[in-house]
């Protein structure tokens, strides 16, 4: 007896907005990728192309299937020639937006910026509400970071937390800005290659067992070491210490930590957070984070009003596609002239 495609199913269940069961049927492990027809848009495209008034429920499948694997990043191949009609109830003028090149996040942009746009589309029109919400999953939900993850019983977690805990046995000190923390030396080793090479040299560090980070606070290195331990952190944490232990996981060359790290920030973007954590997205090539940073801008009027007021990094205007140099303000340039050999 022939079986229906699992693709099919699990279009199929996004169609009807149906999450309860698009859950039960999804394998673990599932490509959300798998190509199943080229006249079909991309699936977390599809998931934004129900009925509107659904978009609710459509926001949470979206939400759901990122922490499933699904990648709101990945883009839809330049080739491909399909358009997507949004009907604004006028004959003859819906918009179009071709499907290549854009991914899950930018297609929401694009399709805000031509509603918003649109003289016969309203502020309050369902069909506005509805991507932007289908962008503030998009850009909050945490994504599968270049890495696996793998359920483990919650006593383990509670294990190496008592194992972080056992300060007596701490063998290595960082002195930062505001004090000391301190961790066991077979954890650092093994995390970062930077720190093993300083802990087991002849220099100050390997013969000492204590690093200066005056220029990092407590709270981040805090942070970071317990990420080593457990991936986790009983503190509440703001921006500001989620970048300090980001720049150190880089700096230590600590991938695996990296990402998490990362992963922590679209969420914390705000117009107070903006410069900071695009600069540092841009600085550290996190591809991701600065696609977040990207999408926030895109829906943010005060950050065109900081672009217009500046100075912003260099780093920030190249990730808004703006001169790194925006040149003295009312500046005009001189006449370019052009020479051509005899």
């Amino acid at each position: 007896m022939a079986t229906a495609k699992m693709a099919d199913v699990v279009r199929a269940l996004i169609k009807v907005g149906d999450l309860e069961g698009l859950q039960r049927v999804t394998p673990d492990g599932y490509d959300w990728s798998e190509p199943d027809g080229t006249a079909k848009p991309p699936l977390m495209i599809e998931v934004m192309l129900g009925p509107y008034a659904q978009w609710e429920i459509r926001a949470k499948m979206l939400d759901w299937m990122i922490k499933a694997g699904a990648d709101p990043l990945r883009a839809v191949p330049a080739d491909n020639a399909d358009t997507c009609s949004i009907d604004i109830g006028r004959k003859g003028e819906d918009i179009k937006i071709p499907y290549k090149e854009h991914c899950a996040t930018t297609f929401a942009c694009e399709a805000v910026r031509a509603l918003q746009e649109s003289v016969h589309v309203a502020a309050s029109d369902v069909k506005v509400t509805a991507f932007k919400g289908y962008l503030d999953a998009l850009t909050r939900a945490r994504p599968v970071l270049g890495q696996s993850n793998v359920a483990i019983p919650q006593s383990v977690v509670d294990m190496w937390e008592s194992i972080r805990q056992m300060t007596p046995t701490h063998n290595v000190v960082f002195e930062t800005a505001d004090g000391e923390v301190s961790a066991h030396d077979l954890i650092l080793v093994t995390a970062s290659p930077v720190l093993k090479a300083m802990l087991e040299s002849t220099m100050r560090e390997g013969s000492s067992k204590r690093i200066t980070v005056k220029d990092a606070s407590g709270s981040g290195v805090r942070l970071l070491v317990d990420m080593l331990y457990t991936s986790s952190t009983r503190d509440e944490l703001d921006y500001k210490t989620v970048l300090v232990a980001l720049d150190l996981a880089h700096r230590w060359q600590a991938k695996g930590i990296v990402p998490v790290l990362e992963g922590i920030l679209p969420a914390m973007v705000t117009v107070e957070s903006f410069v900071a954590i695009a600069e540092a997205a841009m600085l550290k090539g996190l591809q991701k984070l600065q696609q977040a940073c990207k999408t926030f801008a895109a829906n943010t009027s005060e950050v065109k009003t900081m672009l217009d007021r500046g100075p912003l990094p260099a780093e920030v205007r190249q990730l808004l596609g703006e001169p790194a140099d925006p040149g003295p303000e009312g500046a005009q340039h001189k006449k370019r002239r052009t020479f051509t050999a005899p």
